[in-house]
């Protein structure tokens, strides 16, 4: 997502920018843990050679630091930028030893930093549809056009404060049902909860509403599996978290992928983008409220997440079922998304695709019980459709 078009001491300027925020911003680390334990060593390496160069020029020098004080502060890492592309013009030799430093790291960081805009128009305009999403009108639904055959679209839930989730899953939903390109899907909405909280909200938005008694841990996994099974009959089948924000075309050019690609599973993405709050709302009003085919990531500004396993994954139906869907044993944050991949991938061709893919801000979960993750004492890859997948009723005899 960075421009290549930029000049190279531009450029350079905002990936020393990037470092700078990647290794001071206290939301890295948060983000993604394994993520940050892989990348950090990388942030620090060239942030300590930023710093070195930076400390022979009051003007670089003061916005270093100002960034260093108030990292989520966009104005000041524009400013940044400027200084250090003034600064690299005018000593060669620096230019020379940072670039070589960012080559060397940026290859090995697994969170990225997206800074949107110019100094001047921070969060600017420009062509609203991303690569690959046709324009094209908003509305109903489409009935499917011969040949491509429906998707059948399945996102679990659970809010119980009635927040930024929610708010989310009905950004997520109203970008559904603006879809373009013909493709026919079904959207069935999973709510694992000890009381449907959503029923009235997603009324009109959704084709299925499914409310499966959970109470304890939120189980992501097993909510995908009802959702899948509830409806089975589509050969196209897409597990979207609410918090992704769609483009117009995403359905048709998905679907055609999963059938012209002659692989049975792909994710769309290859970086995610985390957007901060100012950033999701932006996104929202430009596509839900503006009714805009796409949001430009020109105007946006995140974390970059490299190749995550979940957030929206496309496969064939018979495929999913082929594996038993998600394993149930995941409960709580983390882990369920890694082993679905995995065993997608060991069952099919999986590949990956490049498209932006928008995840809206939320609140971040606990991603530990006592220091240790959730899921630590499950083996990966040992889940199967013979242990049973997809019953509603699965938890109700847990209810007091």
């Amino acid at each position: 997502m960075h421009e290549a078009s930029e000049p190279d001491t531009g450029r350079l300027a905002r990936r020393l920018t990037a470092h700078a925020v990647l290794a001071h911003h206290p939301a890295v680390p948060d983000i993604a843990a394994d993520y940050w334990e892989m990348s950090r060593d990388h942030y620090r390496a060239v942030d300590g050679r930023l710093a070195d160069a930076v400390a022979g020029s009051p003007d670089a020098g003061a916005a270093y630091r100002a960034v260093l004080a108030d990292p989520d502060d966009a104005a000041l890492h524009h400013l940044l930028a400027e200084r250090l592309e003034r600064l690299l013009a005018e000593r060669p030799h620096d230019r020379e030893r940072l670039a070589g430093a960012v080559a060397g790291a940026d290859p090995h960081i697994w969170i990225d930093y997206h800074l949107g805009g110019g100094p001047g128009d921070a969060y600017g305009t420009g062509p609203v549809a991303p690569d690959g999403a046709a324009e094209g009108s908003g509305g109903d639904r489409q009935p499917g056009v011969r040949g491509l055959p429906e998707a059948h679209v399945v996102i679990p839930f659970r809010d119980r404060e009635g927040g930024t989730r929610t708010r989310n899953l009905l950004a997520c939903l109203r970008a559904l049902a603006d879809q373009s390109g013909g493709a026919a899907h079904r959207v069935t909405l999973v709510e694992a909860d000890s009381e449907p909280r959503t029923r009235a909200l997603v009324d009109g938005l959704v084709d299925d509403y499914v409310f499966a008694y959970k109470d304890g841990l939120f189980n992501k996994a097993w909510a995908v599996n009802v959702g899948a099974v509830a409806h089975a009959g589509a050969p196209a089948l897409c597990v979207l978290d609410a918090d992704i924000l769609v483009d117009r075309s995403f359905v048709h050019r998905n679907v055609a992928r999963l059938y012209d690609g002659g692989h049975a599973a792909h994710l769309p993405f290859t970086w995610s983008l985390s957007l901060d709050e100012e950033s999701t709302l932006r996104a929202i009003g430009l596509r839900n409220g503006e009714g805009r085919a796409g949001v430009p990531t020109t105007c946006l500004r995140g974390l970059l997440l490299r190749e995550p396993p979940g957030g929206c994954v496309w496969t064939r139906t018979e495929t999913f079922h082929e594996i038993g869907g998600f394993d149930e044993r995941y409960e709580g944050w983390g882990g369920e998304d890694d082993d679905m991949v995995a065993r997608l991938s060991a069952a099919a061709p999986l590949i990956r695709y490049d498209d932006p893919l928008l995840h809206l801000n939320h609140t971040r979960p606990a991603m530990t019980r006592d220091g240790v993750p959730f899921n630590a004492h499950l083996e990966p890859m040992s889940w199967s459709a013979g242990m049973g997948y997809g019953d509603v009723a699965k938890f109700r005899d847990q209810k007091s």
